[in-house]
């Protein structure tokens, strides 16, 4: 710890000097005193040092006194001290203009007293104030460290920070007020952003991140007069957010452990083949879930996520799906892999599970990522033997999602009406290759030209040539002749309905065969 200029000044020993210049530096810290008689490197002393000096060759020698003033100039030193009647026997003009001009302190000491003196006494100050923050630190520590050892919460070490600093304390994590205790009545606890753009010059806002193993978990607000502002504050500020991050990492491993068993129950639960459903239930209460209840299943996961990203991106993920699921009240359990999340919710009356699925997918594109997810629901079922063919379902919606014509963040298993006929036609033997290559294989030599896509939008906005042209930015007249050699191609009218019908069955065919092939 050290002692500021103003501090220095006001010591006996100091009366006899006179502050010549850098009134505006007062408050700066003295952190070590240095006593040089010839100064030959100006980039050797420290910051914060207090320079004490005779002034040698500062008189005569022109490149020395030069060197000086730009010592003066670079804002390394707390201040500087200089003597008058050995070699200098005022100090010069321009050394206090800029002085001034550089808020750094510049004393004249006269020349009776002895260097050893002034020296020792701004020692003795500073090792005495260093002591003082030592015992002091170690009672703010001792405090916090019976906070955490006994398991509180946050709560406690809110308010004995408030009540140590005598400030208001806000503990905020992704953007909800955690913790406070609230000193000002100006405070408006749910409109935080006026403290900011109020003029409050009588009051010091400071905000201070909650940092560990190189993750931010919060920031903790302190609000307190300016005049009441005290140097040992920032000791207690600091082992307050070592404690918050403690609680923060103790708290993210109960989570982890929660997750845990919640995954490994839910892959149970998820199993087509449940020995005893009244065990399930009893055990699913004890996890926060009434399986007795209805449930839905959603299945998210990353589309187009490269390899390389997976487990971070992952990660993330399941702490924003944690906290939009504790924001919904919704009893949940939830299973993480490698390449996926499940979540089961509780559909109990007044349960919108599309809005959740909206508010999940609402919280991740907050955190501004550029990787889009997407959303698969299966159907709500009460029956928990139907549980994994939910599952089942909502995994098929989130991987098929990506081969509608347009693909969509959330669908629901029943968005695939026709898709799902194609899959019960392919499960019962029916060869869906032969089927689309009858309809569509002489559209695959298109030259370059992609005429299923084009055929696709073309069917899809029910046969609009405006719309389509639109869609695929081309001009009608290239769409037209585009669909002239699709019907040469296929040898089949378009403007017909039952051939409309049959390319676009081959179509969802093709692009459903295609994307399983990929998996």
């Amino acid at each position: 710890m050290a002692i500021r200029i103003y501090e220095a000044l006001q010591l006996p020993i100091m009366k006899q000097t006179k502050l010549t210049a850098g009134k505006k530096g007062l408050q700066n810290w003295i952190k070590w005193v240095t006593i040089v008689e010839v100064i030959e490197d100006i980039y050797r002393l420290q910051d914060g040092e207090f320079l004490i000096t005779t002034g040698f060759g500062l008189g005569e020698n022109t490149e020395k006194r030069k060197e000086f003033e730009k010592l003066l100039s670079i804002g390394k030193l707390s201040g500087i001290a200089i003597y008058t009647g050995f070699y200098l026997k005022e100090i010069p003009k321009s050394f206090i203009t800029i002085a001034n001009e550089f808020a750094l302190p510049l004393i004249e000491i006269p020349a009776n007293i002895n260097f050893s003196m002034i020296t020792k006494e701004l020692l003795v100050q500073i090792v005495n104030k260093q002591s003082q923050t030592f015992e002091y630190s170690l009672r703010i520590h001792q405090d916090f460290t019976r906070l955490v050892l006994e398991k509180h919460g946050f709560d406690p070490i809110t308010k004995t920070l408030h009540e140590i600093i005598d400030a208001s304390v806000i503990l905020i994590a992704q953007d909800e007020i955690i913790s406070s205790y609230i000193k000002h009545d100006f405070i408006d606890i749910n409109n935080l952003k006026n403290l900011y753009e109020n003029q409050m010059d009588n009051y010091k806002i400071s905000s201070q991140p909650i940092i560990a193993n190189k993750n931010t978990y919060g920031n903790v607000l302190i609000i307190k007069e300016k005049r009441l502002s005290e140097e040992l504050d920032s000791i207690a500020i600091e082992h307050a957010t070592t404690v918050y991050a403690i609680e923060f990492l103790r708290r993210k491993a109960v989570e982890e452990t929660q997750l845990r068993l919640t995954s490994d129950f839910l892959e149970e639960v998820l199993n087509p083949i449940i020995p005893n459903n009244k065990d399930m239930i009893e055990r699913g209460r004890k996890l926060g879930v009434d399986l007795s209840n209805p449930q839905s299943i959603l299945y998210i996961y990353f589309p187009l996520l490269k390899e390389e990203n997976i487990k971070e991106k992952y990660n993330e993920l399941t702490e924003i799906i944690q906290y939009t699921m504790g924001k919904s009240k919704i009893p949940y359990l939830m299973r993480t892999k490698s390449d996926s999340v499940i979540i089961l919710a509780e559909a109990k009356p007044g349960v919108n599970i599309l809005e959740l699925a909206e508010n999940l997918l609402n919280s991740w594109n907050s955190t501004l990522s550029n990787e889009p997810i997407a959303i698969g629901i299966g159907n709500t079922t009460a029956d928990i033997y139907q549980l994994h063919k939910s599952a089942a379902e909502s995994e098929q919606a989130a991987r098929f999602s990506q081969i509608l014509f347009k693909p969509k963040s959330i669908v629901h298993y029943n968005d695939f009406g026709i898709y799902q006929l194609l899959i019960e036609m392919k499960e019962s033997g029916v060869d869906l290759e032969e089927f689309y290559q009858k309809y569509l294989g002489n559209l695959f030599d298109s030259k370059g030209v992609d005429l299923i896509t084009t055929l696709e939008a073309y069917l899809f906005f029910n046969q609009s040539i405006k719309k389509t042209a639109s869609e695929l930015y081309i001009h009608r007249h290239t769409l037209k002749y585009r669909l002239e050699q699709i019907q040469k191609k296929t040898g089949l009218d378009l403007n017909n309905y039952d051939n409309g019908i049959k390319l676009y069955l081959a179509i969802l065919a093709y692009k459903l065969l295609k994307y399983i092939q990929i998996q």
